[in-house]
């Protein structure tokens, strides 16, 4: 650096107080700065000699911060050598003072502050070049001669900044530098100018500038300029905390309603000499009118009596004191502080706060707490409160009486968990550490009593939360012991009906009440051929035909309005459009409310009740037609026998006649009826044995093997060993008469199945021939008296075949197509031990 330039920058011009002390720490030269700072603190010098000496001495360079009647400086030293002698310069780089002023005087030693001019060049380089303050030399071109390291440092410049013009750079370019430095060139000094600038790396830094002519030529023309920047970021940001604070504490004064007095003994008695505050206008007290009088002739004789001790005993023991009392129905606090000189008291300081919207406040807490501490005592639930180590630490009335504990010791400083039941302690110890993470929890737990009983407890784990922080948890517990017996007998109740409803004998359907299928059980499934899928959400009449649909509407119609449809028997159908006999119920489904919510319909397959009527028909034509039979036969009977005798005579004397033939067919003919008649009318003396029907089957097919070679029909012959207990006479004319009707079911030929199979129970005969079949009309009626297929048939051979079968405890079906056959199945029960 150039000291033809920078050192002519004089100490003066330094904006911060900054002194220049010799190897003996004698003051040579100190700015304005530093003796108004030095006269404000009158220990500073001293400080800085006595406590910061070897420090300085033992160090090229010492920063630390010192404290001057509770001001904080930082100091920050260096040493130089300048001409053999070695000088310290102490600049303060900042200091934070609760004073705005500091007076000023001249304090400069004459005889210390003489020095050869070279030496004090070197001592202003060193400054320049040591110091933490940015500095800055321009021409009168503008164009930049030196910067101090801390300049180059700040705003990161490299070497290509000197030479170039200064208001260039695009940190200066946009600031007020223009003016100021026009203005320094035309010789005048500038200092405390605040400008605001972005750093490099990022931020802003707040300088305080100082513009100073450093460079004269012949003619009294400023050849150069010096810059001088203090950084004062810190500053500011100081201030404008301490203005922040300033009007918080500003507020918060205004909020407070106080009354400052002070006594001083006199005599007997206290008198007051200052009174101030606010609560002066609500204690109604005028400060002119207080001031100077005694206290027994301010404050009535209960305030006396109170006060007058307190201020004794503090003036006598220097001892603070603080009481409360309530005026003029305002409630206060009172702080009594002694003012002691010389280990004397010599005068009291009484503050008189206004606490009332405190007081309230404690009392509305009070109640609170009395209010919640109800809430917890009476409450009907279990109430633990926990730690955060899970150990009990309170709890409620009720748990005792729930719990069935003697004493509450016996749950105090337990752990929770060993009141839970076996097989429930996991997820409780889960739920409640998931609890200390601040998210309230609920399950269902089983705790164990006293008296070894369990109850069922529905939990309610809630955070205690003091400052954002979990302390604790509060464990609600509620006994759901009955509700949960009751919830059990309800589900046992449901699956009873729900057992019922799918496994009723009778269809159940349940619907809307629009008529949609909202559910339907098994024997629905079964009575109509739907799934439960297939039929829930539509409509019910899809087991009606279209015709039917309108009786419904008017079912529903009645049924809305509470009446019940009882016994309903009609038709409808399946999934396969074949008809079912049933009768149906619909009843209205009801709320709480007695609104309608849904209908059931329970269906009755009666189909077997149709059956049954119809073999209660049957029998009773059976039973009619054997009283007619039985006096038919008793009647025909013997003219009939008389007629065949007489024909038989006539038929010896004549020659084939004709017609006698035909009249005697026709006499055999009724001859045959009169015994079909007698076979129902007459109880036959039936003798069962045990019998091969194997062998009862072969002798009938050869019986009619002949018959069925005249008529071209194969006989296909497949039969198992089977011994029953039967008539051998009645099977063999069941079994005659079965295969007789198939021969005359196929006049043209065909083919006769007979099969014989058994299982362990019974043994299946089945007939079958491919005759032109019957059709479905006709197979209604098959069975019944004097109905038959046959031209020349009476209708009463199957009756008798059926008859027979029954008898027997077998049963007999016929099934038929057009134009494919007939095949009649006959089931008889097996002889169990045959013989």
């Amino acid at each position: 650096m150039q000291n033809s330039s920078i050192v002519n920058i004089q100490l003066s011009e330094i904006p911060y107080p900054t002194v220049l002390l010799n190897d003996k720490f004698q003051v040579i030269e100190s700015n304005e700065s530093w003796i108004e700072l030095n006269n404000h603190h009158k220990d500073l010098f001293s400080i800085l000699v006595h406590q910061h000496k070897e420090s300085i001495l033992s160090l090229n360079e010492y920063q630390n911060t010192i404290s001057v009647d509770q001001t904080l400086l930082q100091i920050k030293t260096m040493k130089k050598t300048p001409g053999n002698r070695i000088v310290y310069i102490i600049p303060l780089i900042s200091s934070i003072s609760s004073n705005n002023e500091l007076e000023s005087t001249s304090a400069k030693d004459p005889n210390l502050s003489k020095m050869d001019p070279l030496s004090k060049a070197a001592i202003y380089e060193s400054l320049i070049v040591n110091s933490p303050t940015y500095v800055c030399v321009i021409d009168d071109n503008k164009e930049v001669l030196e910067i101090n390291p801390s300049f180059r440092e700040k705003f990161q410049l490299n070497h290509e900044f000197i030479g170039a013009k200064f208001l260039d750079h695009p940190l200066f370019i946009h600031t007020s530098f223009s003016s100021l430095i026009q203005e320094g060139f035309n010789g005048r000094s500038i200092s405390g100018i605040e400008e605001t600038f972005p750093l490099p790396e990022g931020g802003e830094c707040t300088l305080s500038i100082t513009v100073s002519p450093a460079n004269y030529d012949e003619n009294g023309s400023i050849r150069t300029l010096g810059l001088i920047m203090h950084d004062i970021t810190d500053k500011k940001k100081f201030e404008k905390e301490l203005l922040s604070l300033k009007v918080e504490l500003e507020t918060t004064l205004k909020m407070q309603k106080t009354i400052t007095y002070k006594f001083i003994k006199q005599g007997d008695d206290f008198r007051i000499t200052m009174a101030a505050g606010d609560l002066l206008q609500k204690m109604k007290d005028q400060t002119d009118s207080i001031v100077g009088k005694p206290i027994q002739e301010v404050f009535d004789a209960n305030h006396f009596g109170k006060r007058f001790p307190i201020l004794q005993k503090v003036w006598e023991t220097g001892m603070e004191m603080t009481y409360e009392g309530v005026n003029r129905h305002m409630a206060y606090i009172a702080s009594v502080v002694p003012v002691i000189k010389e280990g004397n008291v010599i005068e009291i300081i009484c503050s008189i706060t206004d606490v009332s919207l405190l007081k309230d406040a404690q009392k509305k807490l009070e109640e609170k707490e009395q209010k919640y501490r109800s809430i917890v005592n009476y409450n009907p639930d279990n109430i633990f409160f926990i730690d955060t180590n899970g150990i009990v630490q309170e709890v409620n009335p009720t748990v005792k009486e729930q719990m069935r504990m003697v004493v509450p010791k016996e749950i105090i400083g337990q752990h929770f968990s060993s009141f839970i039941a076996e097989g429930y302690t996991d997820e409780a110890l889960y739920y409640f550490e998931e609890s200390l993470k601040g998210e309230p929890q609920r399950y269902h737990t089983v705790m164990n009593n006293a008296d070894q009983s369990l109850s069922h407890i529905s939990v309610s784990n809630i955070p205690v939360r003091i400052n954002g922080e979990v302390i604790g948890i509060y464990l609600v517990g509620r006994d759901i012991t009955e509700k949960t017996k009751i919830e059990e007998e309800l589900i046992e109740a449901k699956e009873l009906l729900e057992a019922y409803f799918e496994h009723a004998g009778d269809g159940i359907a349940l619907l809307d009440p629009e008529g949609n299928v909202l559910k339907v059980n098994h024997h629905f499934e079964r009575m109509f051929g739907f799934s439960k899928e297939e039929v829930t959400g539509q409509h019910i009449t899809l087991i009606h035909k279209r015709d039917q649909v309108h009786q419904f509407k008017q079912n529903l119609k009645a049924v809305k309005q509470g009446k019940r449809i009882k016994d309903f028997e009609t038709v409808r159908y399946r999934k396969d459009k074949t008809p079912v006999y049933i009768s149906f119920n619909l009843n209205p489904i009801l709320n709480e409310k007695g609104n309608l919510m849904g209908i059931s319909a329970i269906i009755r397959d009666l189909s077997e009740k149709k059956k049954n009527e119809d073999l209660l028909k049957k029998s009773e034509q059976l039973a009619m037609i054997g009283q007619l039979a039985a006096g038919v036969a008793h009647e025909i009977r013997n003219p009939l026998t008389t007629l065949k005798g007489f024909l038989q005579l006539i038929k010896e004397q004549v020659d084939d006649d004709f017609y006698l033939e035909v009249i005697q067919g026709e006499i055999e003919r009724i001859e045959i009826i009169t015994n079909e008649f007698l076979a129902l009318a007459k109880p036959r003396a039936v003798h069962y044995t045990s019998n091969s029907l194997t062998t009862l089957l072969t002798n009938s097919v050869e019986f009619i093997k002949i018959e069925c070679l005249k008529q071209g029909v194969d006989v296909k012959f497949s039969v198992k060993e089977a011994i029953i207990y039967c008539d051998p006479n009645e099977i063999k004319q069941v079994i005659l008469n079965v295969m007789k009707n198939a021969l005359e079911a196929m006049p043209k030929g065909g083919l006769l199945e007979v099969i014989l199979e058994k299982n362990d129970q019974f043994a299946k005969l089945i007939i079958q021939d491919t005759g032109d079949g019957i059709s479905p009309e006709r197979m209604k009626h098959l069975g019944e008296p004097f109905y038959s297929t046959k031209e020349k048939g009476t209708g009463l051979g199957l009756m008798i075949c059926q008859k027979i079968i029954k008898e027997h405890q077998g049963a007999i079906t016929i099934n038929s197509k057009i134009n494919q056959g007939t095949r009649v199945e006959i089931s008889l029960p097996l002889a169990q031990n045959p013989k």
